[in-house]
């Protein structure tokens, strides 16, 4: 089963110190590209979520959401009493210097909200929150929005898995048509020669053999068979690679890749206006696949 790299994931956890909501949302990229957006106290432990996701969703452009809500926001700030107080005691003397009411409840509220602003009023205990139990809530939140990604990528995959099916299923039929043109193709083209030879030559006296000689190594220069069976036979492996989808889309395309190259070099030697309007008709069911191959994780 094939999957798209269009995904999008969310879980959500709780525990005693907070409440952890994770949002992701993956888009098309020939790598893995990881946008990630968190609280600032989880900075020590980015590197291992980033492989965490790396290993759950492998390729495209994730954008990655975590939101934490402390249930005691206290918990992260330890605020030092004397910085506070001593901060306060001196913007009450400027106002007093300054000859502005401090006992004003308004005034008041003021200069204590500049006291616990000072770079010196807390310091944060990131410790405790980043202890064992939080830290596997957090991992576990974000592999679960990861899991539920991958169902959505899946889901996707089977539209775009029925849908390049299809057009690979076109694309068989008319290098079948293909193979049954080409015996007539042949024909013609002997039937051509001779007809060209007997404006120009007396055909008595040409040798039978060596025009037959000459006739197969020409025929042989222009038959299509050898890359109608290697058509075939990257078709079939297309198909079977599917069957077994996750994670193939680059080798997808380096099938989709050769399959190109056998229609261009039938194009090239047919020669034959019929074959020709196959094989733009094989180009272009060939350019839909591509365009869903990208798609494709």
């Amino acid at each position: 089963m094939l999957y798209s790299m269009t995904g999008y994931g969310k879980a959500e956890n709780k525990n005693n110190f907070f409440r952890i909501i994770t949002e992701i949302k993956c888009l098309n990229s020939k790598g893995i590209e990881i946008n990630l957006k968190y609280p600032n106290w989880l900075k020590s432990i980015e590197l291992d979520i980033r492989n965490l996701i790396q290993e759950k969703l492998v390729r495209g452009k994730i954008d990655v959401f975590v939101t934490i809500e402390l249930n005691d926001i206290s918990r992260l700030k330890q605020y030092n009493s004397e910085a506070i107080k001593s901060y306060y005691l001196q913007l009450k003397q400027l106002c007093q210097y300054l000859n502005v009411e401090d006992n004003n409840p308004y005034i008041q509220a003021t200069l204590f909200r500049e006291s616990i602003n000072i770079i010196d009023a807390y310091t944060t205990n990131e410790d405790e929150l980043l202890n064992e139990e939080n830290k596997h809530l957090i991992f576990q939140t974000i592999a679960n929005a990861c899991e539920n990604a991958d169902k959505y990528r899946q889901a996707e995959g089977d539209k775009l898995e029925k849908d390049i099916l299809g057009q690979i299923k076109i694309l068989d039929e008319l290098k079948e048509k293909v193979r049954l043109i080409e015996p007539l193709r042949k024909d013609k083209y002997k039937e051509k020669i001779l007809t060209s030879l007997k404006e120009i030559f007396d055909l008595s006296k040409i040798d039978n053999e060596r025009f037959e000689q000459e006739m197969i190594y020409y025929l042989e220069k222009l038959d299509i068979n050898e890359e109608l069976v290697r058509l075939s036979a990257h078709i079939n492996y297309f198909v079977d690679t599917c069957k077994d989808g996750y994670n193939k889309g680059k080798k997808l395309s380096f099938i989709a890749q050769e399959m190109g190259r056998e229609i261009n070099t039938i194009g090239s030697k047919a020669n034959d206006e019929n074959i020709q309007k196959l094989v733009v008709e094989m180009k272009d069911v060939l350019e839909k696949i591509k365009e869903q191959i990208n798609n494709i994780l």
